[in-house]
Order: C-alpha cells, then structure tokens, then sequence
C-alpha cells in the first residue's frame, strides 16, 4: 500500500525528505502508516519547545501552536495533527490535490497548514483563491517539513530535482535537530547564522559537496532555494535558483588543486577589502560572483587581479568554467588561447609592447578593443609574420561571434593568457612586482 512518492511540490518533498531521514527510510514508497503516527509524535514534541514555536509563527500562523486564544497546546496540536493522518489513503491513479495528483481532495487548506496558499486577502494565487487543493497525505507532510528549513532571515526551503540532494540535505538538517534534543537546547530551524540568501545557498551547496562522498559531477542537479515568510503581518517569497552546470562546476572545484585560487576569485567577489577579516565578519556581505553564476553572467574579469597584472588559477580552471558554464565551445575557446598567445610574443618582441599591453588593458569599448587589435595586426607585419594574427573567419566566428555583445568577457580572457603566459616576463621587465603571499583565504 503506497502512500508517498516524490511530487516535485516544494513544502511536500521537503516534508517527505524529514520523514525519510528520521525514520531511517531511503524513499517515500517506504513511508509507511507507522511511520506518520511515530512522526506526528515526534514533531509535537519538538514544536511546542520555545525555539521552535518562534520560528512556526512564520510557516504556520494561527495553528494550535502559534494561536495564543489556543490554551492547551498540546492537545489540540494532537486533535489537529489527527485530523489529517486519520484522513490519509493510499495513492490512487488520479486526483486534484496539487501535490501528489493522485488522491482526492475532501476539503482544501489554506495557508495556516501549507505556506503561501492565501487567507483572508493575502494570496499568492491568480483571482485570490482562498487556500489551495491539498490531500490530507500531503498536508501532514508539510507539517514535518520545517524539520530542514535553515534559518536565514526568513527561513530557506531548499528542492531539487535530484532525490540525493534532497535526503542529503535532510541529513544535514535532521542531524542538527537530533542534537538540541541529545543536549536539550531547543534553538529551532538549522540555523548558521546566515542573513544573505544567495551566500548561504552556495555555502549550502558546497556543504553538501564536501561532506558526501559522492560523484556529485555526474548528478544533473538543479536546485531551487525558496525565501519566505508566512508570517501574519506580511507573507513574502524570493526565489534564488542554481542552474545544474553550476552545481557541477562547484562538483569540480571542490576537490580541484586550484580550489585555493577559485576561492580568491569567491573572495574578489565580495568587492571589500577583507584583510584580517575572519569568514563570519563578511559571510553575509553581498557577492558579485554568486549572483553573476546565478544569474548567467560572465565572472572571468574575477579570475584577473588587472593591478598585479595576475591570472587567478590557469586556463585549464578558467576553460572548465567557460565550457561548463558559459556554454563556450572547444573551438572558441582555443582560438582565443591562440591569440592570447600570438599577443604574447608581439608584446616581448615589439618596441610597442608594454604599449600595446597597456592599450589592450584600458579598452573601455568595443570600439576601442578593435583598433587595438588592428594595431596588434600591424606589429606582426613589421615583426615579419609568416601569416596573419587572425584571419576574419577567426575574428567574427571566435571572437567575436554575437559582434559587440559580450566585447568585454574577450578582452578579460585575453588579459588572463596574457598574464598567464608573461608572469615571469612581466617582473623581469620590472612591470610588475611580486606580491607577498597574501592572508590564509578561508571561504566555505
């Protein structure tokens, strides 16, 4: 007799990951009628303890626990949980709750007992329907689900296409909740004191990465962080969503030699100085580089420290990056190591050099990044090249392929060959000079 099943709703999966976690199941068909009464037990229990009673007036407001006319908490928590275990079915064919799609709905819940789903005014739902179609299964998982919320602000519900992730994150968040019953300090949702939301969904991540040792880069995972308040006084959602080729770019840098150098382009992203900082003083700062990987776009000018003319990692890092992330071709992405390294040699060998360097360097446009180009083309004919820099098949296929869009991430992975092919020429020729290490880098 089937119960659950994953339903790709967020407040049900989250609920079935608790149970599955805290019962020792390894999927929700295990999930069984025993397993939802030792359930509805055990969060009774835990909620009516202080710490968590402060964060259910923001899932569940006007419930038994959050209701101050309610004066017996206990009991009524109780009636109210049996409500909706005395109503669960097995799993049909079909059905209108939203969630599984596969039980009928007797009475629709509204957001007193599933978050969002609109009371009274305050809604999330087109033409201001009160509540939403919940199945009475699916409404006492939600129940179980703040169990792996994680404090942050407002409290973060974490989802993902991948079933690992979902019972990984479970783990992480259960074992948290096990340990304020062991010590019986009750402090409420997984709570590691972060307050920026896009910060603590890549700390999250890579957490999950380093403490389960599993092929992660093969887990074609996209993960969605939901942001939100039921709170009376004002429900609010944001929703941050990490793409699956960033969660396998993270996969690949986590256990990479180079992961030092990914970690000062995290850091260069925080756009501070953070000498003598300690990771818990900026932890909540906010970060160019996560949100750019959230949002799409480009973060090599971050592998480049253009005033110590440095390339932050190498190009075997930086090209895992453009292919997996970016999207860029195998092609492209050669081409433009080949001009890199063409400009290398015009800029050790030509009397215009250094001013060639400096020219490619301050480029504020389009424009002006092409006439360097054309100039760079003319040092190579008085250099006696056997063949051109670059041939116009190269220049509109490879460099420039969607014309002036995206000039500026050309010219960031030229400066970065070039740093990273002329280091040592550059401090010979006293360009530049070497930098004393720099503090111990520590970014989680």
């Amino acid at each position: 007799m089937q119960l659950f099943a994953w339903t790709g709703n967020l407040w049900v999966d989250a609920g079935l990951a608790a149970i599955i976690e805290w019962r020792y199941k390894t999927s929700p068909e295990e999930i069984s009628n025993d397993d939802i009464a030792e359930m509805s037990k055990t969060i009774q229990d835990i909620y009516l303890s202080e710490g968590w009673k402060r964060n259910l007036f923001s899932v569940f407001p006007n419930n038994p626990i959050t209701n101050p006319a309610v004066k017996d908490k206990k009991h009524r928590l109780a009636e109210h949980y049996k409500n909706f275990t005395e109503g669960i079915l097995p799993m049909g064919d079909k059905g209108n709750c939203i969630a599984c799609g596969r039980r009928k709905v007797v009475n629709g819940k509204n957001r007193m007992d599933v978050p969002l789903t609109g009371y009274e005014g305050s809604h999330f739902f087109s033409f201001k329907t009160e509540g939403a179609d919940y199945c009475d299964a699916c409404t006492f998982a939600v129940q179980c689900s703040p169990l792996v919320y994680y404090a942050c602000g407002k409290l973060l519900l974490l989802h993902s296409s991948s079933p690992k992730i979902m019972r990984f994150w479970a783990k992480r968040c259960i074992a948290d909740v096990q340990k304020q019953i062991a010590t019986r300090n009750y402090s409420g949702c997984f709570n590691e004191q972060y307050s920026n939301a896009t910060n603590a969904l890549f700390h999250i991540i890579q957490d999950l990465i380093l403490s389960y040792d599993e092929r992660w880069i093969d887990e074609n995972a996209s993960i969605r962080l939901y942001h939100f308040t039921n709170y009376n006084q004002g429900a609010d959602l944001d929703i941050y969503d990490l793409p699956a080729q960033v969660f396998r770019f993270l996969a690949y840098i986590r256990p990479h030699p180079r992961y030092r150098d990914w970690q000062k382009v995290v850091r260069k992203g925080y756009n501070k100085d953070l000498t003598g900082k300690k990771e818990d003083e900026y932890r909540n700062y906010k970060n160019s580089v996560y949100l750019s990987l959230l949002e799409g776009r480009s973060i090599v000018k971050y592998f480049l420290n253009n005033k110590a003319k440095e390339a932050i990692g190498d190009w075997n890092l930086l090209k895992y990056y453009l292919k997996e992330v970016r999207r860029m071709d195998e092609k492209r992405i050669e081409a433009i190591r080949k001009l890199g390294d063409e400009i290398a040699e015009i800029v050790k060998t030509s009397s215009n050099g250094k001013k060639r360097l400096g020219q490619l360097e301050r480029a504020e446009s389009y424009a002006s990044l092409r006439n360097v180009l054309l100039r760079l083309m003319r040092d190579r004919v008085a250099l006696k090249g056997d063949v051109p820099l670059f041939t116009y098949e190269d220049y509109v296929e490879s460099f420039f392929p969607e014309g002036v869009m995206n000039w500026r991430e050309t010219q960031d992975l030229l400066l970065f060959r070039l740093y990273e092919v002329l280091h040592q020429w550059l401090i010979s020729e006293g360009v530049v000079e070497i930098e004393e290490e720099s503090e111990e880098v520590s970014v989680s």
